[in-house]
């Protein structure tokens, strides 16, 4: 028997207690020796439970005054949260509190390194609308003397394309990708930017999108050419990414996808196309969880979301601006407080032309009003893409520093300020997106009233016009700087870019963003024109209407037949003409531009294609509903673009037919309903691939549709 008095008695036996349950609250209960006679000296609780230290029924008299965890059904109170988990489990309800004991979680949980609820199916994979799964928990155990090194998490390439091979092994076929399905290596062909792609998408499942990443050594090549061809081609339509920085350190992983993705896309659009939308949608994935309907529609969405955030911390606010700059990259080395501005302001004009463009396709004013934006213009494009502290400095005293002076939502309202010696093409392109809420505000007066409100009409008219006039002028500037031996200036030295080393090959560079820029810059000047002219929402109902007419339905319904009778009214009126010449002219830039060598050079920004959709829907329109009869024989005021008049300059021959009407061609075919699908199928041979390779196009002028198989 043991002596009390003894030390060792005050010290307990670490094996002398029963194991139970974590949650219960009668914890360690000992079990009496069987030598022992007399029990030792206990700490008795009024509720009868005894405990041998102290603090021990300190922590247990604690319990009698807490809460108990109930269940809001019938069940009585229950002493401890696992008792209520076990009892809401035996009910077979998903809604219980994530357990963190729980063995294994299902695939998607697992992929997104969250809790999950278990049951037949969790709450994660109730909210995205996919089947909860336990494959790769099935797949993925391990034997006992698997090393440390394998249940590590895989971020290698060569590992990222095994787990690829194994999804794509285990998982059904389906048409339609989803986030969790991924084409495998052997789909993919031989092309390394399609495995590279492949295992971007992997990679994203269990990374945040600002995780560094440092790109193995096997997608070195190809990431480098899709660098390339994203700087040399996307880079020069959307500057968003400081390029002489981009690799100065390593970016993250969403932004490397997302180049990547770009870039790879525009050297193999076709190729490419499959395992590119599934990158996309994985990256559209991340978005949303970090912040389910067609891509555009949720890149709606998207859209609508961050702008309330930006407007919630004052990201348009110049001053909010500049607080957060000291606050977050404090620093006052010029290049470096110069990007980290540049940064700013340019995100806040690519969005504000993004919003545009979106609103535009799906018929909505814009979110982003001008008014809000409190932004100076940007820097030129040359200095955004110095390459180098040497070349920096060398640009920086050429730099127009008075257009720091000039906010952009000033600048965007008015062609005739003060600011107009110091426009570039860039700026006359927020300049025609600026117009879309007053063009909006136009279309909601006529549509209730029935009438056109001529001051209106006459003031956004005014102003589209006077900003192709200034587009014009700047590139004629250009163009005559280009002329001479020497880049004289503004605002031709605007657009260098990176081949300071070689003037040469730099003017030629320079000359090819001028000229994307103008066309890009009046594809948006004829899709404004066509808004202004033509109701062109009203056009693409009838159009939707007529393309999948509804079942078992007796006859036009009310609705299709007022719209039906408002463009008869429309298709005699002046503006209706209006509206054939800018479709007229779009259809006809585009084909220039496809005859030209460098037309590959021009195809990423999406105004074009848009301008080309709306435009066959104008045509189609005016073809349908403007005559009764065949126009094919041309009537008295007859006129036909490319012999009489010769262009689309000729505006006293225009201008007389506009008001007085009649019949119209285009070197030598008529308009007429006799060759409508002719006229659309022109219109479709102008999209890239036929309009195969971009969907958009379908909602926008389902019309077009049919054409591809003419």
């Amino acid at each position: 028997m043991t002596d009390p008095s003894h030390p060792a008695a005050a010290v307990e036996d670490p094996f002398s207690y029963r194991l139970v349950p974590k949650g219960d609250s009668r914890i360690h209960i000992p079990l009496a020796p069987a030598s022992t006679c007399e029990p030792a000296s206990k700490h008795v609780c009024h509720c009868g439970k005894a405990f041998i230290r102290k603090e021990h029924l300190r922590r247990h008299q604690a319990t009698h005054g807490e809460r108990n965890f109930t269940f809001l059904m019938w069940t009585p109170p229950t002493p401890s949260c696992d008792l209520l988990r076990r009892h809401m489990a035996r009910h077979d309800l998903t809604s219980a509190a994530p357990d963190s004991r729980r063995g294994r979680a299902c695939d998607a949980c697992h992929a997104n390194k969250t809790k999950c609820d278990g049951g037949a199916q969790c709450s994660l994979c109730s909210k995205r609308g996919i089947s909860c799964t336990y494959k790769l928990a099935a797949t993925g155990s391990k034997p006992n003397g698997a090393s440390r090194n394998e249940v590590q998490p895989i971020t290698d390439a060569a590992s990222l394309i095994r787990i690829s091979t194994a999804e794509g092994e285990i998982t059904d076929d389906s048409s339609t990708p989803t986030s969790g399905t991924l084409s495998t290596p052997r789909e993919l062909g031989d092309n390394p930017a399609a495995a590279g792609l492949a295992r971007f998408a992997n990679i994203l499942t269990s990374s945040a999108l600002s995780e560094e990443f440092k790109i193995p050594q096997d997608d070195q090549a190809w990431i480098e050419e899709a660098t390339d061809e994203y700087l040399g081609r996307f880079h020069q339509c959307w500057p968003v990414i400081h390029a002489p920085t981009f690799y100065s350190m390593p970016p993250p992983v969403g932004l490397t996808a997302t180049v990547a993705m770009i870039g790879a896309w525009l050297k193999h659009p076709v190729e490419l196309k499959h395992i590119a939308t599934e990158l996309h949608a994985r990256l559209m994935d991340k978005f949303f969880e970090e912040l389910g309907e067609k891509v555009v529609a949720r890149a709606v969405l998207l859209k609508g979301m961050l702008v309330a955030i930006l407007r919630e911390i004052e990201f348009f606010v110049c001053s909010s601006s500049g607080h957060q700059q000291r606050i977050h990259f404090p620093g006052t080395f010029l290049p470096w407080v110069q990007s980290i501005r540049e940064r700013w302001k340019r995100t806040i004009a690519a969005l504000y032309k993004i919003d545009a463009y979106m609103s535009i396709s799906r018929w909505q004013p814009p979110t982003i009003h001008r008014e809000e934006l409190d932004v100076a213009l940007p820097s030129t494009f040359a200095l955004w893409n110095a390459y180098g502290l040497d070349v920096f400095f060398k640009r920086l005293p050429g730099e127009p520093a008075d257009r720091t002076s000039y906010k952009l939502s000033e600048i965007t309202c008015n062609p005739n300020s003060r600011a107009r010696s110091l426009l570039l093409l860039e700026d006359v392109q927020l300049a025609l997106c600026g117009l879309s809420p007053g063009i909006w505000n136009h279309l909601q007066i006529t549509r209730r009233s029935g009438k056109v409100g001529l001051e209106s009409l006459r003031s956004l008219a005014w102003h589209l016009e006077t900003w192709k006039a200034e587009m014009e002028r700047i590139s004629h500037q250009c163009s005559q700087s280009y002329g001479t031996e020497e880049t004289a200036g503004l605002p031709f030295v605007a657009y260098l870019g990176r081949f300071d080393e070689d003037p040469a090959r730099e003017r030629r560079a320079a000359t090819s963003q001028i000229k994307s820029l103008v066309s890009d810059a009046l594809m948006l000047y004829h899709i404004q024109g066509m808004q202004l002219y033509a109701d062109v929402r009203t056009i693409n109902a009838v159009a939707l209407y007529l393309d999948t007419p509804v079942q078992n339905e007796p006859s036009i319904p009310p609705r299709i037949q007022n719209y039906q009778a408002l463009l008869h009214e429309w298709a005699v009126t002046p503006e209706s003409r209006r509206a054939l010449l800018h479709a007229i002219g779009v259809l006809r830039m585009r084909e220039v531009d496809l005859d030209g060598d460098d037309a590959g050079s021009r195809d990423i920004d999406p105004v074009a294609y848009l301008a080309l959709a709306i435009s066959a829907l104008v045509v189609w329109a005016w073809v349908t509903y403007a005559e009764t009869r065949c126009s094919c024989l041309p009537s008295m005021d007859h006129i036909d673009i490319g012999v009489d008049p010769p262009d689309l300059q000729s505006t006293t021959r225009l201008e007389s037919w506009i008001h007085g009407g009649g019949t119209a061609a285009v070197q030598g075919i008529s308009f007429c309903r006799c060759v409508v699908d002719g006229w659309m199928a022109r219109f479709a041979a102008t999209l890239p691939q036929g309009g195969r390779i971009w969907e958009l196009g379908d909602g926008i002028a389902p019309m077009l549709k049919c054409s591809r198989k003419l």
